[in-house]
């Protein structure tokens, strides 16, 4: 499980929901950083911010569609909009959610998008 967040307090209590419910998270500060990891095909669900700096979620669902990689993307985001949960839904985020995120709403996201 990855976990894209440029606030690195959003990434620990993501983690630590995790840990709680028996899955492990590694933590990522951009998609850039996610991109260069070398366990990137391990990566069973990637749970992303969607406003970051260098490379937002956006910008990553749309590198890993380029490079062929169709894992399960949750996006999470403080400024929702119509427009933008309905461009990431389209193009193939599996759920689209708001922060502050409900813990149980993001477990059954995710174990949704892992089945």
């Amino acid at each position: 499980m990855a976990i894209v967040d440029d606030d690195p307090g959003v990434r620990g209590s993501i983690a630590s929901l995790l840990r709680s419910a028996g899955l492990v998270g590694e933590q990522f500060c951009d998609g850039m950083e996610l991109l260069a990891s070398a366990d990137l095909a391990q990566i069973a669900c990637i749970v992303t911010d969607l406003h970051m700096p260098r490379m937002d979620g956006r910008a990553l669902q749309l590198e890993l569609a380029r490079r062929g990689c169709c894992h399960p993307i949750i996006v999470m985001t403080a400024f929702p909009t119509p427009a933008a949960r309905a461009q990431m839904l389209a193009s193939g985020a599996r759920a689209f959610l708001t922060k502050p995120v409900d813990p149980d709403a993001l477990l059954a996201a995710i174990e949704q998008a892992i089945g």
